[in-house]
């Protein structure tokens, strides 16, 4: 194919392990993980269950461990087991136990829910002995029902996953930054040390030689040197002692899971995900980003939940936009380098490079653990763990902490701040990002609420303005009749203008117009075509003078009254409008004067209304 790789065929007799080394008669059971090779061996000989029921439980637990099941990690295969072991539990305890698995009922499964007294670890229990009895043809149906068919336990509303607070987020990544930039500053200098030693750089008389040769003897073997009793030899005890020098060439579990949270802060993915990333990766755009710098690193990850088909994805890990690194660069390099999750993965890639050499594993988070262990596979290690690096770092387990001081480590905590800050899907739909992340986010729905706040004040004065005629005040017209121009340069009109609306020569229907061939809806010099009814109570030139008030009213009463005899969207779509923009002029009267005016009403005005009621004003 194009752009990809031939798939690879297992070698000739080559079979899967064996999962079931005593048969299907046997009570033991080996899961292999596939990432690392590692075996997870479940002993259920002591299962307190019959025979015959201890023989279907190990089956179940070793159609989980098969290739072809969702279960790709030994901690996920751990959980099957402990599942495994309650039900057994639970069925030695009820009265008679179950001698076959044909004789389990829904009593036996309610039995095994009643051990659990917290709703949460109910509901994780029984989702996890669900996923073991899936598609059990040997469980009856009325234990199937109790089983899959009732409801689990809601989850409390204590377990809501929130966002870190600002402060509580830097105090995290401040943490991160300084364990990876001591971990750097360390293993490149040891790297480079090293590199000296072989080059001859550093001869017999150097301070630094025996520390170099240790580094040497590291590199090539893997180990120290050590006595009999597993301690490091008086050279290695002079050059700081076993866990100072392995440490110039390898990472520390702690460092190594500092990097894998620092990167999950930086993408938003999952750090069970990101733990796993293989340090070899794609880089589609050759030399980029302008200064023969790549732009982003295609790596391959998986997420086995998903199941054996969809488990595999290839994540774009990026760097940082031209316009934003040199920002970032400006004032500090190390910015750019907390900012960018691929110069930060590089980073990594590069400074577990020693450590791959050695153990010939390809992780990106490879490690030497400092145990002298027997197997030689034990000695090297990518497993992040995320409460010893918030224990050594002096931070509380989630449960333990408390207001005020360093917040608890939750990952899911991590996760759904970083996409708080990002705002897009990572691994997911953009559906599941706005309706499961976001949704439950109280400072995305804070934001939301006073933007669309705000949105709809700024759309209720962009109407109010538009809707408000400029009416002209009694006490206006009266300083006409004295002064002509104060009056007109208080209302913004030529004088002129100002006195032929006093005598109604501007009329138009309910309002006067400041200039008929100057209007919005026509062409400059040309007639105004525009309805009376419709344009000139929304039009700039609009003025409403004391002598409209009859008229208004009775358009006012009018169009009320049709409200009540017209099919309500058509009387929305025809006079909602206009009956809003004669509200706002009536508003600027008192009470008296509408009485005054309504008893100025005459035949005249109803005829008027009549006439712009049935459109015989329009010119169009």
């Amino acid at each position: 194919m194009r752009g990809g790789r031939r798939a690879s065929l297992p070698p000739s007799g080559w079979s899967p392990p064996d999962r079931l080394p005593g048969g299907v008669s046997g009570a033991v059971v080996l899961f292999h993980e596939e990432s690392t090779g590692r075996t997870v061996r479940f002993d259920g000989s002591d299962l307190p269950v019959s025979e015959p029921v201890r023989n279907w439980l190990v089956r179940r637990l070793a159609e989980r461990a098969g290739a072809r099941s969702g279960v790709k990690r030994a901690p996920s295969f751990r959980s099957s087991c402990q599942a495994v072991r309650d039900f057994a539990r639970a069925l030695a305890q009820c009265e008679p136990p179950p001698d076959r698995p044909a004789d389990i009922t829904a009593e036996h499964i309610r039995v095994f829910k009643s051990r659990f007294e917290d709703p949460q670890t109910r509901r994780n229990c029984v989702a996890r002995l669900r996923i073991v009895l899936r598609g059990c043809p040997e469980l009856p149906e009325a234990a199937r029902r109790e089983l899959f068919e009732t409801r689990l336990p809601v989850k409390q509303t204590s377990e809501q996953i929130t966002a870190y607070s600002e402060v509580e987020w830097q105090q995290i990544t401040t943490a991160l930054r300084r364990d990876i930039r001591l971990c750097r500053d360390r293993v490149r200098a040891g790297i480079r040390l090293l590199e000296r030693f072989r080059s001859g750089e550093v001869g017999e008389g150097d301070p630094d030689a025996e520390l170099a040769h240790l580094l040497d003897v590291f590199m090539q073997t893997g180990d120290l040197p050590r006595r009999s009793d597993g301690g490091g030899t008086p050279a290695v005890q002079r050059c700081g002692g076993v866990t100072t020098v392995m440490r110039m060439l390898t990472l520390s579990q702690q460092e190594a899971t500092a990097f894998a949270l620092l990167l999950s802060v930086l993408t938003a993915e999952n750090i069970g995900t990101v733990g796993k990333w293989p340090a070899l990766h794609q880089r589609p755009d050759g030399v980029g980003g302008g200064g023969g710098e790549t732009t982003v690193a295609l790596v391959e990850q998986r997420k086995p939940r998903r199941g054996p088909d969809r488990e595999h994805r290839v994540a774009a890990v990026e760097n940082l936009p031209m316009s934003l690194r040199a920002a970032l660069e400006r004032p500090a390099q190390d910015e750019a380098l907390f900012h960018s999750p691929l110069r930060l993965y590089e980073l990594l890639v590069e400074l577990t490079a020693p450590a791959r050499l050695i153990s010939g594993l390809t992780g990106a988070f490879v490690y030497r653990r400092l145990a002298n262990a027997v197997k030689s596979n034990a000695l090297w290690s990518d497993e992040v763990r995320v409460e010893r690096w918030a224990r050594s770092r002096s931070f509380p387990t989630v449960n333990r902490a408390e207001e005020g001081g360093p917040p608890g480590i939750d990952v899911r905590r991590i996760r759904q701040t970083a996409l708080e800050i990002q705002r897009r899907p990572v691994s997911h739909t953009a559906r599941t990002l706005r309706d499961h992340y976001l949704r439950r986010s109280q400072t995305v729905r804070d934001q939301s609420q006073h933007l669309v706040a705000e949105v709809l004040q700024d759309e209720v004065a962009k109407a109010r303005v538009t809707a408000e005629v400029v009416v002209l005040p009694s006490r206006l017209l009266a300083l006409a009749t004295e002064d002509l121009s104060a009056a007109a340069a208080e209302a913004g009109v030529p004088p002129e203008t100002l006195r032929s609306m006093l005598t109604a020569e501007r009329d138009t229907a309910v309002v006067a117009c400041r200039d008929h061939r100057d209007s919005p809806h026509a062409p400059a010099g040309e007639a105004c075509p525009a309805s009376f009814l419709h344009s000139c109570l929304n039009c700039p030139n609009a003025r409403a003078l004391p002598h409209h008030l009859p008229v208004q009213i009775a358009l006012h009463d009018r169009l009320k009254a049709l409200r009540l005899n017209l099919d309500p969207q058509v009387w929305e779509a025809r006079y909602a409008t206009p009956l809003a923009r004669l509200h706002d002029i009536l508003g600027h009267y008192s009470a008296a004067e509408h009485t005054h005016a309504r008893a100025s009403i005459t035949d005249q005005h109803h005829a008027l209304i009549t006439s712009l009621l049935d459109g015989r004003t329009d010119l169009r």
